[in-house]
């Protein structure tokens, strides 16, 4: 299961790098910086913070550490957001 699924109501496009949520429940429209899009990307697709972390620092010029925030920061809002709601990261430390 991936770090993050979206929630039915939101919808995601990446296509330009900038990516942009639409909260169908609140007509809320958001708008993602590269960076952001880069790790919703990964967080939608990869099961472990690892992963995505291996992943976002082929492309990303940034820390391990920072990359690690980084997701949490942006999980952390989306979830509270309502957009998204968290996978299970088996890597997770308790």
């Amino acid at each position: 299961m991936p770090l993050l699924r979206l929630t039915e109501q939101t919808a995601f496009d990446p296509a330009d790098g900038t990516g942009v949520l639409l909260d169908g429940a609140e007509g809320a429209y958001y708008e993602l910086n590269p960076v952001a899009t880069l790790m919703l990307q990964a967080a939608l697709r990869y099961d472990t913070t690892e992963e995505a972390v291996r992943h976002l620092g082929e492309r990303i010029d940034a820390t391990d550490a920072m990359l690690r925030d980084g997701l949490a920061t942006l999980t952390g809002r989306l979830t509270e957001n309502h957009l998204a709601e968290p996978g299970t990261d088996s890597t997770a430390a308790p």
